[in-house]
Parts: structure tokens; C-alpha cells; sequence
């Protein structure tokens, strides 16, 4: 038996949190006690506090505004050591691939993601695990990947460690540079090609949604290819005119490349 904690940071979506990602944590017998909900300010706090009096959750934290500068703070937070799931406030399911042409939720998120997830790192050295990106069973593999990857931060977890080299620059794309980080700073990374989650990413009102324009993405992704030119690439994705990363494993030949979601 590991133990862990679960944080959710949050920014206005009290009502949405309460229905999918609490919901999820509850279907599967998560101890409530062990879940922490991060807010942005004292005005969040009373919002939060108001819709989930009808919960089991009681511990609402007051953290710090943007979603990059909320994580690095739920990180201090914690002890290092702590063993850390993290959780955006909008997951409707946890899922794993069962065809090529089909998905389907997990029977145990603990057994299969976190107590696995943080056993597999310490097999390989990593700090943080995570899941496939893109909820696509034709593109996922049965496979636990190991080199330069991007973990998203839907659902991640990490063993906690108040490093400098870890601390987020950016919000939008936050995930890619963490992932980056990580890989610089432990060596490895772990996600689970198999499995990912249901979630709207850039639907739900709150969060991001709130800042995020065509122009504060290229701006966000274009940091971070200035600052890891070796790790990653920036390019234009035809379909949506919006600035993405591709990530370089230097562990590989020069010029190999990883797609974000598809390898």
C-alpha cells in the first residue's frame, strides 16, 4: 500500500469540479481525506467552500492566481517525498484502451494507475507519471513509456521534491515544459500509452479558458521552445492555426522526434 494525497487546483468552477472530477475520485472509493481542492483567492475560497458543503470535501486550500504559479505552489506545499496525484477539475472519466477502435473506463484507479504509476518510477528513477494525451484508442499502445514524453497534466502524479529546476515559467503548455524539466532533472519520465482521460479540454468555461487567446498560446509555447531548443520544436498545427511542441529525446540519435500525442 502506497500512501498519497490528491490535488485538484481549481479556478471558477465550483459546480464543475463537484460533477465530474470529485464524482470520478468518488466512483472509485478514493478517501475523501486525502483530496485537497486549490483555489486562486478568498473570493474562490467562499464559492468553493458554498458548493461543496454538500461533498465530503473539506480541506480547500488558498493557493495563488494561474494555473503554472498554482501547481509549483501545491508542490511546495507538500513535503518532498510526498507522493502526489494531481488532477484537473474537469475529468468526466478515467479511461483505458481496450481496441484499437474502442475505450473504456478503468475498473481501479488505484491499483491501475496510482499505485502502479509510482512503483514503475521507482523502477526507472522518474519522479512524475502520466497518461496518453489524446483519448484516441487508434493512436495508444499497450506500452509504458520511458524517454522524453509529454505528460499531460490532466492526471499526473509526482514525487514531490522543492527543486528549483522544476518550477513552472509558463500556463499555457505548462505541462510541456514540466515534462521537460523532469526528463533534464531525473532522467526519465513515465506515462501509461494505455490509458488517458475524458475531458473537455478547451470547453469548459473557467480555468485557462479564462486567459487563454490564439496569441497568449504562441506566446506560452514559444517560451519554451526558446528556453529548451534541444528538448523540443514549435510548430503551427494546420487545423487550428494555434503554436504546438513537438518533443526531442536526446537519447536518441539527433533529429528523432516525439510527437506530443501520437508516438
Amino acid at each position: 500500500m502506497i500512501d498519497y494525497e490528491i490535488a485538484i487546483p481549481s479556478y471558477k468552477r465550483p459546480e464543475t469540479i463537484k460533477k465530474k472530477t470529485l464524482k470520478v475520485l468518488e466512483s472509485h472509493n478514493i478517501d475523501p481525506d486525502k483530496i485537497t481542492v486549490f483555489v486562486a483567492n478568498e473570493e474562490e475560497y467562499d464559492a468553493y467552500s458554498k458548493s461543496l458543503s454538500t461533498t465530503p470535501i473539506r480541506r480547500i486550500q488558498i493557493g495563488v492566481p494561474t494555473i503554472g504559479a498554482q501547481r509549483n505552489f501545491i508542490e511546495k506545499f507538500y513535503p518532498e517525498g510526498t507522493r502526489l496525484m494531481m488532477f484537473d477539475d474537469d475529468v468526466e472519466e478515467v479511461q483505458r484502451k481496450i481496441s484499437e477502435q474502442k475505450l473504456g473506463p478503468i475498473d481501479n484507479l488505484e491499483e491501475e494507475i496510482i499505485f502502479r504509476g509510482f512503483e514503475e518510477c521507482e523502477k526507472v528513477g522518474a519522479k512524475t507519471f502520466g497518461i496518453y494525451a489524446a483519448s484516441n484508442a487508434y493512436f495508444m499502445k499497450d506500452r509504458v513509456y520511458t524517454k522524453l514524453c509529454y505528460v499531460i497534466a490532466s492526471m499526473f502524479g509526482v514525487i514531490v521534491e522543492h527543486s528549483d529546476d522544476l518550477v513552472r515559467v509558463t500556463n499555457h503548455g505548462e505541462d510541456y515544459e514540466y515534462s521537460i524539466r523532469q526528463y533534464i532533472h531525473n532522467g526519465a519520465v513515465v506515462r501509461f500509452d494505455n490509458y488517458t482521460v475524458k475531458s473537455n479540454y478547451y470547453k469548459e468555461d473557467g480555468g485557462l479558458q479564462t486567459i487563454r487567446t490564439k496569441e497568449y498560446v504562441y506566446d506560452s509555447i514559444k517560451k519554451i521552445a526558446d528556453m529548451y531548443p534541444d528538448y523540443c520544436t514549435m510548430y503551427i498545427r494546420e487545423s487550428t492555426g494555434n503554436a504546438e511542441l513537438r518533443l526531442k529525446d536526446t537519447s536518441k540519435k539527433i533529429g528523432a522526434t516525439l510527437d506530443n500525442f501520437f508516438d
